[in-house]
């Protein structure tokens, strides 16, 4: 049996592929605002909405009607008490299947999601008894909970199936299968508590509103839940090989909205982030021959520049952020990256003029970037990765020139020198201006604890050891000379390499937080303030195979990997966004997280390959 408080960090996840998702725990407690059997985008793949929260269901069997779900709700009561009855839980790519045991009755429950639809099948087995199928369900912002200012929730029958409406505004259609009568029930359940929620100091109860119940008149029973007509789906089964499963995992995130792919950031409640798509676009869509996919967002980003600057997120309703400086940055290795793996001359001849403008723009400046003595500075804060703020604080403002910023830049004109050869272009111009930016990088960068993070406005170096500085030497094009690069692998390595990452700040620093947790100001506050990130490792691992040439050492990086590793296996293939800096390394923020996954992938495949 297993205990319903260890069961609500128990979760598990399948993406819709449409920005959508089905979630939950092992033992069916919803412990976070995020958790629902099927939330649908609006804006696809933006703007999801809470449809169907769960079900109750039940066996009904000589005489007893038996649980398999249960609810956390308000003052720690849990109930109905399935989590008694369950066995084992199973978990493939596009299922879930629980087996529950009641006597001498056995029950098999599965939930498939048809990939690629906002849609679900509920599906039940037994060689005994009824069931009773009892939806839950709500329209709301996956953000945001339900309480007290319930919407009017009504139904209309459609020959076989129920179309429901919130407000007069239909988002959900239900059809049974089967014989079967139905009860119409039309009750709130109210004071749902969600655990994770609470901990983290936002909407933490919610009422859910059960329209009817069906009752089957026979031992099996399956329901779709959905919205779209769907073409329906087949179990698969997930690989048992941990490259197989990363691979799945890395896939996953890949989603399809209204004519156009996009790599969603994480789950649950990241959307399309720019920075992320363009640094996880090798470990998810190249490494897995999804080269369509990789030029269509590619194109999308590249053609939305504004003075040079890529989106930093798309928003639903055609709205565009923009506000990281490396976001480009980023675009122009992950294009560099995309000509290496197809040599597509034709899409590069396509994207050069849009990768001239950026180069244009950032040298020139564009009033967010300066160029100052050769290297990059920008005004503004948050630009840069490190990027938590709450309530007008900005926790690592790294205004200024940023050491990744700047190896950014130089590795992106080195690729305009390699690719505008490609094209038939005979002009040093850009290697001309690498070299400029090296030589200002070389003079102003190196510190005694490897390199300076940042330097400011005011030509202030700021020294605390982050693992920032990595990317002067894991990019294709490395900034630094070997001495730099051995210093900084020393320097991180004795104090940021980590069992599940680098952490984000050296334990020696001011400001140094190894916990993530409480409270929006006190998560934030930590963010990047020491807690292990894993899509660090790599730029750790390229930075070791760009200086390190053991091949004993670099076939002992696999090592570093046991820790990730384990965790994806159980998970399905999915790593979080990061771990508190501090035994037993708690998971934190979204549980499945995109350049996570991505670096993960890409890093373990290059170690591999180079051995």
């Amino acid at each position: 049996m297993l205990d319903p408080i260890e069961c609500e960090d128990r979760e598990w996840l399948i993406p819709t592929g449409t920005g959508g998702y089905s979630s939950s725990t092992m033992c069916g407690v919803n412990s976070r605002t995020y958790h629902g059997l099927l939330t649908i985008p609006q804006d696809p793949p933006h703007r999801r909405f809470m449809t169907l929260a769960k079900v109750e269901d039940f066996l009904i069997t000589d005489g007893q009607e038996y649980p398999m779900s249960t609810n956390h709700y308000l003052n720690d009561v849990f109930y109905p008490e399935g989590y008694k009855f369950l066995r084992d839980v199973e978990r493939g790519q596009n299922f879930i299947t629980w087996i529950y045991v009641f006597g001498n009755a056995r029950v098999e429950k599965m939930l498939l999601v048809h990939r690629g639809y906002n849609a679900i099948t509920l599906s039940y087995r037994s060689h005994k008894g009824i069931f009773r199928i009892c939806p839950l369900v709500t329209y709301r912002s996956h953000h945001v909970t339900t309480k007290e200012k319930h919407p009017i929730i009504s139904y209309k029958e459609n020959n076989d199936e129920m179309v429901l409406s919130a407000n007069g505004i239909p988002f959900l259609k239900v059809r049974p299968k089967g014989n079967y009568t139905i009860d119409r029930t039309g009750y709130w359940y109210y004071n749902f508590f969600y655990r994770h929620d609470y901990e983290r100091g936002t909407n933490y109860l919610e009422d859910l509103y059960n329209p009817f119940c069906f009752v089957s008149k026979g031992n099996t029973f399956e329901v779709d839940f959905f919205w779209d007509d769907f073409k329906p789906d087949k179990p698969s089964l997930s690989p048992r090989e941990i490259m197989g499963l990363l691979s799945v995992g890395a896939m996953s995130f890949v989603v399809k909205g209204q004519g156009s792919y996009a790599i969603i950031a994480g789950y649950h409640w990241f959307d399309e982030w720019g920075r992320d798509t363009m640094i996880s676009l090798e470990g998810i869509l190249l490494l897995n021959g999804l080269y369509e996919q990789a030029r269509n967002i590619l194109l999308r980003y590249f053609d939305a520049l504004n003075k040079g600057m890529m989106p930093n997120s798309f928003l639903g309703n055609d709205a565009i952020s923009y506000k990281g400086v490396d976001v480009s940055l980023w675009g122009i290795n992950a294009m560099y990256r995309y000509y290496q793996y197809t040599n597509d001359q034709e899409f590069l001849k396509k994207i050069f003029p849009r990768m001239l403008e950026v180069v244009d723009w950032y040298w020139k400046g564009n009033g967010v970037v300066t160029n100052r003595g050769n290297l990059l500075y920008h005004v503004g804060a948050p630009r840069t990765w490190m990027d938590a703020q709450f309530d007008g604080e900005i926790v690592t403002p790294r205004e200024g020139a940023a050491v990744e910023i700047n190896a950014l830049w130089y590795n992106a004109l080195m690729i305009m020198d390699q690719l505008s050869k490609r094209l038939g272009m005979k002009e040093n111009e850009f290697a001309e201006k690498a070299e400029k930016v090296k030589s200002a990088f070389m003079e102003k960068f190196p510190s005694e604890s490897g390199l300076y993070d940042y330097i400011d406005l005011d030509e202030r170096p700021h020294m605390e050891v982050r693992p920032n500085q990595l990317f002067a030497l894991s990019l294709p094009f490395p900034v630094v000379t070997k001495d730099i690069a051995m210093k900084v692998l020393e320097i991180v390595e004795l104090e940021l390499l980590r069992p599940y990452g680098l952490s984000t700040l050296s334990k020696r620093e001011k400001g140094y937080t190894p916990y993530y947790r409480g409270g929006r100001a006190s998560r934030d506050r930590a963010y990047h303030n020491g807690p292990i990130w894993p899509w660090l490792i790599g730029a750790y691992v390229s930075a070791k195979l760009n200086f390190e040439y053991d091949s004993l050492k670099i076939k002992n990086l696999l090592n570093q990997f046991s820790p990730l590793l384990t965790l994806a296996s159980r998970e399905g293939g999915y790593l979080p966004e990061l771990f508190e800096d501090i035994p037993p390394f708690r998971k934190g923020g979204c549980i499945a997280q995109a350049w996570s996954v991505a670096e993960v992938n890409r890093a373990l495949r290059n170690i591999i390959n180079f051995s």
